[in-house]
């Protein structure tokens, strides 16, 4: 899994996660078709390409060979920390300090929400031998 997920397989990835079981593609494109306008076809590609990047897999139908059964081989928790590591790597050069002084500096915070991040970074200074 060395690329990164499109937002339009993000979409799909989703899907995936959010059903405890493998889903064929016709109810993939049911859980989609109507968000983007997507044609099932296009749906049926990002499938297929998320396969070809190794984050989905699927199993042939026992019963039918021409259907298949699609499911995530990485969880979202795995997929989101990928994610924010390329998006650091890629436009703060891993600098995660850098990172954020630019996403506070650049946002209106609350008082409350400034008091859970100053938690945060005092928990994580605690962990840090």
């Amino acid at each position: 899994m060395q690329r990164n997920i499109s937002s339009a397989e993000w979409r799909i990835m989703q899907v995936l996660w959010e059903c405890s079981e493998p889903m064929t593609s016709a109810e993939v494109v049911q859980k989609t078709k109507d968000e983007r306008e997507r044609s099932p076809k296009t749906i049926k590609t990002l499938l297929q390409r998320l396969v070809t990047k190794g984050f989905v897999d699927f199993s042939v139908d026992p019963i039918d060979s021409r259907i298949y059964h699609y499911f995530s081989k990485v969880s979202e928790d795995e997929c989101i920390e990928r994610e924010n590591l390329n998006f650091l790597s890629l436009y703060y050069k891993g600098n995660v300090g850098g990172m954020l002084a630019r996403f506070i500096g650049d946002s209106n915070l609350t008082s409350e929400q400034i008091t859970e991040l100053t938690a945060l970074l005092n928990a994580k200074k605690e962990d840090t031998p």
